[in-house]
């Protein structure tokens, strides 16, 4: 038995958005390289751990080259390798909420194929797929996991320990204590270890953090493994990207040629004052050799100056946006720079609050709330779904209509503090 699994596809995804349908077509590049590999691997089965596409409102064109590229895979699979197999995703935090969710797009009647698993779950009823080879469940994306999680815990155990064959659980949060959680990520929205081992799952195979993660043991008989992206979802992320397949109880990673070279580079003073000019000049050499790399594909550089300088670090910016521009210009290859100006002056000295990130400092703003505060969250997290989805491309807002369920929520919340 052969499995093929992959995740974080993020179909759709144009940033940055100056070079944004390139960067459209370069996952879409992604997801076929990724069929072609689980076509010519000759799979039992394929796992999608979630973020299919980049978000609700889509190209039109974007699910319907998912859609064809799954019905590609199954008929070439059945044609040449006479095999029906099949496919099981999970809704992960960018394809949508439960009731309104992205995955929507690829589910029809003759997709018998297809297994969207994870929302039964979460309302606290059992689903599964099982045919004496393997039987698969899943829980969707859910922003307060940790919660939600103890909740449905005997649910998904009630599924595990009465199936045969492999038992595989598929979810879509991150992990502390296997993944590298970003900065600001609130506690609410994490899975721990110690959780996972509770469960009566074989394969555990996890979706969200877009690094490929090692197979990890926990428990006495459980492997947690997290196939990470396709493609670098940003400019930072770490590559080689991917997909995985477990055959044997091995898990093989073969990786995915990416359509541009993407490279992060750092230019820092590590504690010493530099002036301005030290940051520009160690830009443009590290823009210039990069461009000079680069030989049969396009390339993208973010550069992100960090240190102390005694002059203004904002003329940095402005000598560098025309001096970039013009070694882009005489390099065709590199398609795009992106700079990211940390640098501080001695005489403005600046400490950053130790919030994390802007979830963090929203649950401090909003701790006067006291019992509050966990419904509060929620409508944050409601709100900029919404504006993700509907705000409006000239000013950036929602219309009257659309803001007016919110304000009829935050207004109960305040009605409900004052009678405590």
């Amino acid at each position: 038995m052969k499995i093929g699994v992959f995740s974080d596809t993020h179909i759709g995804r144009n940033v940055p958005k100056a070079i944004g349908e390139l960067r459209r077509e370069a996952y879409r590049r992604a997801f076929r390289q990724a069929i072609d590999i689980f076509i010519g691997e000759g799979v039992d089965y394929l796992v999608h751990a979630g973020d299919l596409f980049e978000k609700k409102s889509m190209n039109p064109e974007d699910s319907v080259f998912v859609k064809e590229e799954l019905q590609r895979f199954i008929d070439t699979m059945r044609e040449f390798h006479g095999k029906e197999v099949k496919i099981f995703v999970v809704r992960g935090n960018h394809d949508g909420t439960p009731d309104n969710s992205a995955l929507d797009y690829i589910r029809h009647p003759l997709a018998r194929y297809l297994f969207v698993l994870g929302e039964d779950t979460l309302r606290g009823k059992e689903e599964k797929f099982s045919d004496g080879r393997v039987t698969v469940t899943g829980i969707g994306y859910h922003p307060y996991i940790r919660s939600k999680f103890s909740k449905v815990k005997e649910v998904l155990n009630n599924v595990l320990s009465s199936s045969e064959g492999l038992k595989i659980l598929i979810m879509h949060n991150f992990v502390s204590g296997y993944h590298d959680i970003p900065p600001g990520a609130p506690q609410h929205s994490l899975l721990d270890l110690a959780s996972l081992k509770e469960l009566e799952a074989d394969l555990i195979l996890c979706g969200h953090h877009h690094t490929r993660g090692e197979p990890l043991k926990i428990g006495d008989d459980s492997i947690l493994v997290s196939p990470g992206a396709t493609e670098a979802i940003d400019l930072s992320d770490p590559g080689p990207h991917g997909v995985l397949i477990l055959e044997q109880g091995e898990f093989r990673f073969v990786p995915i040629q990416p359509t541009h070279v993407i490279r992060s580079e750092t230019v820092e003073t590590k504690g010493e004052v530099r002036p301005t000019q030290w940051f520009i000049q160690g830009a443009l050499d590290t823009a210039r050799g990069f461009a000079e790399s680069l030989q049969d594909r396009p390339g993208l550089l973010r550069i992100v100056l960090e240190g102390l300088t005694d002059g203004d670090p904002f003329d940095i910016d402005s000598a560098l946006e025309p001096a970039l521009a013009e070694i882009r210009s005489s390099n065709p290859l590199l398609l795009y720079t992106e700079l990211v100006n940390r640098v501080q002056g001695v005489a403005q000295p600046f400490t950053a609050p130790a919030l994390g990130g802007p979830t963090e400092f929203i649950a401090e703003a909003l701790r006067p709330l006291g019992e509050q505060l966990g419904e509060a969250l929620q409508l944050v997290e409601s709100v900029d779904r919404e504006l993700e989805e509907k705000r409006s491309q000239k000013t950036g807002l929602l219309t009257d209509s659309a803001r007016r369920p919110f304000v009829d929520r935050w207004i109960k919340i305040l009605e409900k503090l004052s009678e405590d």
